[in-house]
């Protein structure tokens, strides 16, 4: 389970976005927690369903509940989407959280917004939003990078009798991650 500041600081962070209604579900490590995987994570990974058009009512709000900017330049090019990183020190930490802030606004994105569940973790008392299990395989799979693999592996294995896998496979077609999709499972299945 993730630490207690990244806990703190998630909810820090879930808490000043949410009245702007900006759609955003947690990725990455916490959210893995929500589908029986469960891995050591140091920051916060949110999918907000905006592009970097809209971060002019996001960061003004973020830097007044203390969110501050890593780089001079805003948005960083990741992929299809757009990467804004952020630091935050919790009370009384001395140490600089890292929020990644993953601008989508894409068609898939959208949907995969839409199809959110919600979740309370361990030591929370907010409910966030997590992307779906599917979702979080695909978004997995879109990073591409070895520890994402190992993740879309081990949510295969943790959540095969759940999934949806007729979405999972269309979607994993229409982002042509499909041979992904089909490596990780068959390392799922053998393990």
């Amino acid at each position: 389970m993730p630490g207690n500041l990244v806990l703190q600081t998630l909810r820090h962070v879930w808490l000043a976005i949410k009245p702007l209604d900006v759609p955003m579900a947690a990725v990455g490590g916490i959210a893995l927690a929500a589908w029986k995987h469960v891995r050591a994570t140091k920051d916060i990974d949110l999918l907000l369903g905006v592009g970097a058009d809209s971060l002019d009512a996001i960061i003004p709000r973020l830097a007044e509940a203390g969110i501050r900017q890593k780089r001079a330049r805003l948005s960083i090019k990741l992929g299809q989407m757009e990467l804004v990183q952020l630091f935050y020190e919790p009370p009384e930490a001395m140490i600089d959280m890292q929020i990644d802030l993953l601008l989508a606004d894409s068609p898939y994105h959208k949907v995969a917004l839409q199809r959110c569940v919600s979740a309370t973790l361990p030591e929370m008392d907010v409910e966030i939003a997590v992307l779906s299990c599917e979702d979080l395989i695909l978004h997995k799979l879109l990073a591409g990078r070895m520890i994402d693999l190992a993740d879309a592996s081990a949510l295969l294995r943790a959540n095969q009798n759940a999934l949806d896998l007729e979405y999972l496979n269309r979607w994993a077609e229409a982002l042509r991650v499909n041979d992904l999709l089909a490596r990780v499972s068959e390392e799922a299945i053998n393990l």
